[in-house]
């Protein structure tokens, strides 16, 4: 038993023999283990990608979305602050969605002063509004969820092919242990790099999540602040 493990034996002599470092073992990938990886190597990237442009932009989005909510703070009525803010916040979804709410009051004001029951079609018209800016702020984390659940499962997949093809060659050959190692280090490889795509897409996938969410609850009650608006400015001026 001993004799196996000495430094001159055939055993120790057959593992010198193998490469087994894993980069050469991803770059003489073939078939299907190498359409795997290439396959990974790209929602990488991506996600790469949209983590750093969708960190940043909602980094300063938030940033932008503090000073607009003290600005509009001084304001007591929905008019003058959307004149005096809309320009300089032009990109912000709550400027958008104060646009939305003057768009109907216009409308509705048109056929006459404003009542209780107009504030329901108000509300209605600001939800329509927020829809598609919700939409925008979580792009790019289907992306992320997509790539934290089945880059393990595409890794996994890759592995198995590549374990199947070492072993089905094994028929053509008397020396199991040089043919069949290779194969094995690329297929495991695809493993790793699913769990290398996949971990950063599911801790950013947490992250931007829970800043999006903050928006969206941040945007939520800014509508409630601009129906109380109408309520008590507006409203209650066309009592009088």
């Amino acid at each position: 038993m001993n004799s196996l493990l000495h430094p001159a034996s055939p055993l120790v002599l057959l593992f010198a023999q193998v490469e087994m470092d894993p980069l050469s073992a991803a770059i003489g990938s073939r078939g299907m283990v190498l359409v795997v990886l290439i396959a990974l190597t790209i929602l990488s990237v991506l996600s790469w990608v949209v983590i750093g442009s969708r960190f940043w932009a909602l980094y300063n989005l938030r940033k932008e979305v503090d000073i607009f909510r003290a600005e509009f703070s001084k304001f007591t009525d929905i008019k003058p602050a959307a004149e005096a803010l809309g320009k300089r916040h032009v990109a912000l979804p709550h400027v958008r969605l104060m646009a939305a709410v003057l768009k109907e009051m216009h409308a509705l004001e048109t056929l006459g002063p404003l009542g209780e029951e107009d504030v329901g079609g108000i509300e209605r018209s600001m939800r329509r509004a927020s829809e598609p800016l919700v939409e925008e702020l979580e792009a790019g984390l289907s992306l992320l969820g997509t790539t934290a659940s089945a880059a393990p499962f595409i890794g996994l997949f890759g592995t198995v092919w590549g374990i199947m093809g070492a072993f089905g060659g094994l028929a053509d050959t008397g020396t199991i242990l040089q043919s069949v190692a290779p194969h094995i280090a690329q297929a495991l490889v695809a493993t790793a790099v699913g769990l290398l795509a996949a971990i950063p897409a599911s801790m950013a996938y947490n992250f931007l999540g829970r800043m999006v969410r903050r928006m969206i609850t941040d945007l939520d009650g800014f509508g409630l602040e601009l129906l109380d608006l109408v309520r008590r400015k507006h409203l209650r001026r066309n009592a009088k």
